[in-house]
């Protein structure tokens, strides 16, 4: 079977900080509180929050600052209204004076961390983080957030000791659940993962990424029928979800139903599925042994464009062969064959396209290649001694053909033959009574 390209999916979950909506109160100032002003006009700015109107709550903050300057929970608000209009630079501005005027505001370290996390300045993040559950040890998603940042700069340790300690704190924290998996799968940890995302599943049933992330592992462990169960899971809840066509693809063709391999595989391109290249390779798979040959070229050209791939030179090789293309054959069989110089398939390969354009020295010369490294197969053999015969080479070609007839004796496949290698060496001897 050639080979299918699918054990290496890339799963990594998209994971966010948690976000709460802002329903802030400021009892808690006196001097705020008895403004009636000042109050109403913070509490337009946290309804236009909520309502997703960000730039009229930057308007109303300024107007609120220009009478009190000093509210902290003020310059929180906005920093996080230029937060999602992606003005980092401000946001962070304000979350930093937000903290000066308070050193315990928790929201404001939070938030901050989530802006430098946007600018992947993971340290000052971290940082962030650090003070923030210094001031809040016991809550969960603190440890969750933290665990991201930790996971995005490739600190898989310190990631899952954060994700574990969030699950510590609250079991059905879903949210550290399915994101320790996705570093359990990343180690390639497949049943702890798979018992996380389970325990997901159980306290949120509709969880679209423990669907698809648990799939995806069930898939890597050959369990079809698991993995088709959650990718169709995820359809049900998700009828966008377009890399779950290329997922159940990826199955029927596995279980050689590729008919049901290529509709999948077309669904999720037609669809705009092109994250992973791999589709357009095995999709080339799934043509290749329907017969769709010229289909299947076309999908390796692309997929080849982006990927210096020996298995796609390989099969794009092999289809030329087979369509009598033995220019492209050799061409593309010689990069397989640099990358893996005792590559023997393709050796042979290459050797035959070579017999069959009648440049019999260089069919030789790979038959010899051949032979080198499979001294005792016998097929090798009878094509060089036909390659010898054709340069009227026939001692040469004679050796070869009773090396044949000695390893056939101990091969059930070419044993048959052995009768008509025979005569072929009394037609050679005759040949060569008659040459000069």
């Amino acid at each position: 079977m050639k080979k299918i390209k699918n054990l290496k999916t890339n799963a990594k979950l998209n994971l966010f900080f948690l976000l709460f909506i802002y329903s802030f109160n400021l009892y808690s100032d006196d001097a705020f509180f008895e403004n009636s002003t000042q109050v109403n006009i913070f509490n337009t700015a946290v309804m236009l929050y909520n309502s997703e109107q960000y730039g009229e709550v930057v308007e109303a903050v300024n107007q609120l600052l220009a009478l009190n300057p000093n509210i902290a929970q003020a310059y929180n608000l906005r920093g996080n209204a230029y937060f999602t209009l992606a003005k980092y630079d401000l946001a962070i501005e304000d979350f930093t004076t937000a903290i000066n005027l308070n050193k315990s505001f928790s929201e404001a370290y939070r938030s901050r961390a989530e802006t430098y996390r946007s600018l992947a300045k993971y340290d000052l993040a971290l940082n962030d983080m650090n003070k923030l559950i210094e001031l809040v040890p016991e809550n969960s998603n603190y440890y969750f957030n933290r665990g991201i940042l930790f996971r995005e700069s490739n600190n898989l340790n310190n990631s899952f000791s954060d994700f574990s300690k969030a699950i510590a704190i609250n079991p059905k924290n879903t949210n550290a659940l399915l994101a320790r998996a996705d570093v359990l799968y990343t180690l390639e940890d497949f049943n702890q993962a798979k018992l996380d995302l389970n325990e997901t599943i159980k306290h949120n049933a509709n969880s679209i990424d423990a669907h698809k992330l648990r799939g995806i592992i069930s898939l890597r462990l050959r369990e079809y029928d698991a993995a088709m169960n959650d990718f169709n899971t995820v359809l049900k809840l998700e009828p966008k979800e377009t890399s779950i066509h290329y997922y159940r693809g990826l199955i029927y063709l596995e279980q050689g139903k590729y008919l049901n391999a290529l509709t999948d595989f077309n669904e999720a391109i037609k669809r705009g599925f092109t994250a992973d290249n791999n589709i357009y390779y095995n999709r080339a798979v799934v043509n290749y042994y329907l017969d769709e040959l010229d289909a299947a070229i076309a999908d390796l050209n692309i997929y080849l464009k982006n990927n210096q791939d020996i298995h796609a030179f390989d099969l794009r090789g092999n289809i030329y062969y087979r369509q009598k293309k033995y220019d492209q054959a050799i061409a593309d069989f010689t990069k397989v064959i640099l990358t893996e110089p005792q590559k023997i398939t393709a050796i042979k390969s290459r050797a035959n396209s070579y017999y069959n354009l009648e440049k019999y020295e260089a069919a030789i010369n790979d038959f010899t290649k051949a032979i080198a490294l499979e001294p005792n197969e016998p097929s090798s053999y009878h094509n060089r001694a036909n390659s010898y015969r054709h340069l009227g080479r026939y001692s040469e070609a004679i050796a070869d053909c009773k090396k044949f007839i000695e390893a056939a004796k101990n091969s059930p496949e070419f044993k048959e033959y052995i009768p008509n290698v025979e005569k072929e060496i009394e037609f050679l001897e005759y040949k060569m009574r008659e040459q000069p």
